[in-house]
Formats: C-alpha cells, sequence, structure tokens
C-alpha cells in the first residue's frame, strides 16, 4: 500500500488511531471499552482493543508514531502521579509539571488528529481537517511542531473522576469564534486549535509551550455538559447504567 504519511509503498499495518494505552484496556475487565457518539443514526460500540485502521500508514510510518505514542502514554499515564494538583477554595483546578518534552507530546497530539482525518473509520468521521490536512502531515514529517500559537494544544483531565471505560468521538467546534477539535483520550481531553487566529488569553495560558511547565486544567466531570450527554446516550441505547 501507499503510505498516507510518508507516501512511500510498503507493508501496511493495523495503526491505532488514538493508541491502545489511552483505552484503559484491562484483560480481566468484564466489560470493554465502550465508544459513545451523539451522532444521529450511530449507536455505542463495544472495542475491547481499541480502534485500529490498515489504510493509514506502513511500518515505516507507523515507526514515526511510536516514539511520540510512547512519550505521551509516560508522562500523561506511567507519571499521572508526579503531576501536582493546583486547587482554590478546597477544589482543584489544574495539573502541572514542571519538565516536559514538548515537541514530542505535542507531535503525539498532532499526529493523533491527523490519523483521525484520514482515517476510514466511521468513529473518526467528524474529523476532517480539508486543506490543513497536508500542513499537519508536513509537520509531522518535518518533525518540528514549530511554535505555541501554530496548531495550538492544550489539555485538560478529568478532576472528580474519569469516564471509565467509555470514550467519545472527536468533533469540530469554536471557542470564541476560532475553530478547535476536541479530542477524549479516556480520562484527558485535548483541544487543538485548525485555525490561523491566534486564540484568546485563557487558552493561550494553557497552550503547550516549550520550555515551560506542563499544565493540565481541572475539570469536574460531573459538572460538564460531557456527563449529560454520556448519560443521554447510554440511556437511549442501552439498559446498563453507568
Amino acid at each position: 500500500m501507499k503510505c498516507k504519511l510518508t507516501g512511500k509503498e510498503g507493508k501496511g499495518v493495523s495503526a491505532h488511531i488514538i493508541p491502545k494505552s489511552f483505552y484503559a484496556i484491562d484483560p480481566d475487565e468484564k466489560l470493554p471499552t465502550k465508544l459513545l457518539t451523539s451522532t444521529e443514526g450511530h449507536y455505542p460500540k463495544r472495542c475491547p482493543i481499541g480502534i485500529y485502521d490498515n489504510t493509514i500508514v506502513t511500518e515505516e510510518g507507523e515507526r514515526i508514531f511510536s516514539e511520540w505514542d510512547d512519550y505521551a502514554a509516560e508522562i500523561l499515564l506511567d507519571k499521572k502521579s508526579d503531576f501536582e494538583p493546583m486547587s482554590h477554595n478546597g477544589k482543584i483546578f489544574a495539573f502541572q509539571i514542571s519538565e516536559y518534552d514538548y515537541t514530542k507530546l505535542k507531535l503525539f497530539v498532532l499526529s493523533v488528529l491527523w490519523r483521525a482525518s484520514v482515517s476510514s473509520q466511521p468513529f473518526f468521521r467528524r474529523v476532517n481537517l480539508g486543506p490543513y490536512e497536508k500542513l499537519l502531515r508536513e509537520t509531522l514529517l518535518s518533525g518540528n511542531p514549530q511554535d505555541t500559537n501554530w496548531f495550538a494544544v492544550s489539555i485538560a483531565k478529568w478532576s472528580d473522576h474519569v469516564i471509565g471505560h467509555r470514550m467519545m468521538d472527536p468533533f469540530r467546534t469554536k471557542f470564541d469564534g476560532i475553530n478547535y477539535y476536541v479530542i477524549y483520550l479516556e480520562q484527558y481531553i485535548v483541544y487543538c486549535k485548525v485555525d490561523q487566529r491566534v486564540a484568546d488569553k485563557t487558552f493561550q495560558a494553557i497552550q503547550l509551550k516549550p520550555n515551560e511547565p506542563l499544565i493540565i486544567v481541572g475539570r469536574e466531570l460531573s459538572t460538564s455538559k460531557e456527563q449529560a450527554i454520556i448519560y443521554n446516550i447510554v440511556r437511549k441505547h442501552t439498559k446498563q447504567s453507568l
């Protein structure tokens, strides 16, 4: 096959769009991860091994992703206890770690967004980068995520409890008129700006930045709009309670 990333012919691989590590997959868990979507006409789907696609990359292309995927799992999952909670009036509003690899973490997020855009899997049907797809591909091939405003990335995390075995499909939205894609990575929510305009001051303050601490915003699932969406989807299509 022709690799969508490198453009070279080679042996295709069944590559995960979102790395398997972010599905909280437990081989002993009786209830596998369930993929949720609010798109009309589509239904929750069990996904015991995560979502993979064999139409995207060859082995060479997959190796490009591997270093970034491994680093993201290391910093966000394996080392999540190293993050220092930041609280105000008894409520956690952010998590911080003093040092991280800006290049690897941002390229991980951008690679997931690009993979979702070129994927043939229905779960990612709402991700369509259009002319930005080529720009993002060139960014991945160069290994240079550029400055903080280029495809700016911000990360949030559920501060009260996690969705646990339920992952919502990514979608496009606007914040103060600026276009973003929202991607759910189990307990994390990633916001990636797909817009030439600079984000507002709120988002600028929490964007990934080189040579600065990594700040992950705390969000409460219990008071979020996602909580209501999740309950509505589950109630509509299954009898299983959350």
